[in-house]
């Protein structure tokens, strides 16, 4: 496995507070932004000030400090104002989870004081306790994150996506450390399925392989005697403790540390191709090869009359749960879904009897799912096994994903679904990636540029500056979780950063390493689009000036077939530059 990446590996960067969004007992409070000095006085109640940094960060806060006395200063950090101004943590003790804070205990003097690890926010409200008086000259936050270069772009004519393109390239940087963190305040864990989605959004920004592929080794090394994989790699590290103390110890092995998700492990099967077939690092199927063997032989045994939505497996937060809900049939496409990638790794080792019978496996899957839970293709399939059962878009998504059914299909029962109050919709950032994709791939352009813009919309009208772990959008603000609960920095949101250049650019890889690509531009409501997709061999360019005219520049090593609507394929050769009139 690659040497982790140590400390002294990252990028460190210092950011200076923007703005005083409120104090009380304080004097001069904007004075520490301009090289002055901030006098805190506290009385019957702590004198307080709450310094905005203007956007979502993660490292170490340091603040320069004067104390006329003995004192005691409290850092309450919050990726948003009301999280930053919960004096009490909301959490019982024995709770798994609790709200980021330091209290430190000052000496009288001058010092520097930091926060007692790694934290992860916008918003900063210093309380000063007392009995001393504090005097804060300058505070800023160090910047971390493991070393990433932009190499991809995108622009369109729609301000908001393009807005959305950015918070999401920000969120993907933020999470990129010593592994691909889930999110950055929470929980700064490598979990299976966020990272699906982090690293083809990663890779289209960054062309990132390395920590992909350590990120993927660290799964592997969390195999359990079943076939299975563990949902978080903890067991290989895959944590901050003791950098994040507020999710308590997890160097030491738990319960979570063994938790298995179904569709976890039909992630990470499908992970693994998606890796391949995105880097052209094929030495690393070779060696994760046994391991996914043995993750589909444990999917093969997985009874979905028993499997537990939200214990066994997780499809959506959703209001009407008390926390993960699972859908049955979504379950059921997502484990065929992983049988056909198995087959392409099989078939990429040269294991053709393997292929073959993952493939019967896969095409075996299909129609039961079918014909135990309803026929997909008249919106009609159920999340679960009773004829009242609830549908939702997740089954229907999974379904064409998996292939049971046909992109006219899915346009056919668009509007049954759609029209359905009763018909569930994402919340999670992971399941709206997985809706867009799937309307994406079936030519319903338009309508998820719509929901793209309904979902970020929501975010960047709040104010975000990264992308958040869930929308509810039965309200207008942020979402429904207890403030200081909330994930505005995950990873699993930032499906824009791909789907925009992977979709509406149309460039996909179709041979590992990009050898071969698919170009299938869709500009759907838009005027133009452009950008640059990083590959092994260089970066691929496409400008779209309409829906049939622009130019596409491929790197040498690389051949494409270019498809539009109304024209016969197009074959380009390597280091060719197109241009549609």
């Amino acid at each position: 496995m690659p040497a982790a990446l140590t400390p002294a590996a990252l990028v460190y960067t210092p950011h200076a507070p923007r703005a005083v969004t409120q104090s009380s007992g304080v004097s001069q409070p904007s004075a520490c932004l301009t090289g002055g000095e901030t006098l805190f006085t506290p009385g019957a109640q702590p004198a307080s000030l709450v310094l905005d940094f203007g956007e979502e960060l993660v490292g170490v806060l340091e603040l320069d400090v004067v104390a006329d006395g003995a004192t005691t200063v409290e850092l309450i950090e919050g990726e948003d104002l009301e999280e930053a101004l919960l004096v009490k943590d909301p959490f019982p003790p024995e709770h798994w989870y609790h709200q980021p804070r330091d209290v430190l205990a000052l000496p009288p003097g001058a010092q520097a004081i930091r926060n007692q690890g790694r934290r992860a926010f916008r918003f900063v409200n210093i309380l000063v306790h007392g009995p001393g008086r504090l005097r804060l000259r300058r505070a800023q936050l160090t910047l971390e994150h493991a070393p990433v270069t932009d190499l991809g772009s995108f622009r369109c004519s729609d301000a908001l996506l393009n807005d959305a393109w950015s918070i999401s390239r920000r969120t993907i940087r933020l999470c990129m450390q010593a592994f691909y963190e889930d999110g950055i305040k929470r929980d700064g864990m490598l979990w299976i399925g966020d990272y699906r989605v982090e690293f083809l959004c990663a890779h289209y920004l960054f062309g990132d392989a390395a920590l992909a592929r350590r990120s993927l080794e660290m799964f592997a090394q969390c195999r359990h005697g079943n076939g299975s994989l563990s949902a978080v790699a903890l067991l290989a590290g895959g944590h901050m403790h003791p950098r994040i103390s507020y999710l308590g110890d997890l160097s030491q092995p738990g319960g979570l540390h063994q938790w298995v998700l179904d569709n976890y492990c039909a992630d990470f099967v499908c992970s693994v191709w998606e890796y391949v077939l995105h880097t052209g690092d094929t030495a690393l199927a070779h060696e994760l090869g046994p391991v996914v063997h043995g993750v589909l032989g444990f999917l093969d045994q997985v009874d979905l009359a028993v499997t537990k939505g939200g214990k066994t497996f997780i499809t959506d937060n959703q209001p009407d749960d008390k926390d993960w809900w699972g859908s049955r049939s979504a379950l059921a496409y997502q484990i065929a879904a992983a049988f056909a990638d198995g087959a392409k790794i099989a078939d990429l080792l040269g294991e053709t009897a393997l292929a073959e019978s993952y493939r019967r496996q896969h095409r075996t899957r299909l129609p039961q799912a079918a014909a135990t839970f309803g026929a997909p293709d008249r919106a009609a399939c159920r999340d679960d096994f009773p004829a009242h059962a609830t549908r939702s878009w997740h089954a229907h998504a999974a379904a064409f994903l998996a292939g049971a059914i046909t992109p006219a299909d899915l346009r056919a029962v668009y509007p049954m679904l759609q029209s359905d109050p009763a018909v569930r919709r994402p919340m999670a950032g992971f399941m709206e990636f997985y809706l867009l994709q799937a309307w994406l791939d079936a030519g319903l352009t338009r309508e998820a540029l719509d929901e793209m813009r309904s979902y970020y919309g929501q975010m960047l009208r709040s104010g975000a500056t990264t992308t958040w772990e869930i929308v509810d959008r039965r309200e207008p603000g942020i979402d429904h979780i207890v403030p200081a609960g909330r994930s505005h920095c995950h990873g699993w949101s930032a499906g824009p950063a791909y789907l925009l250049p992977a979709k509406i650019l149309g460039v996909t890889p179709t041979a590992p390493g990009y050898r071969e690509v698919a170009i299938r531009p869709a500009l759907g409501d838009l005027a133009w689009a452009e950008g640059e997709i990083p590959t092994p061999h260089g970066l691929i360019r496409v400008k779209l000036t309409g829906p049939t005219t622009g130019e596409v520049t491929l790197p040498i090593g690389i051949t494409g077939t270019l498809q539009l609507d109304s024209r016969p394929p197009a074959v380009l050769a390597s280091g060719q530059t197109l241009v549609l009139k």
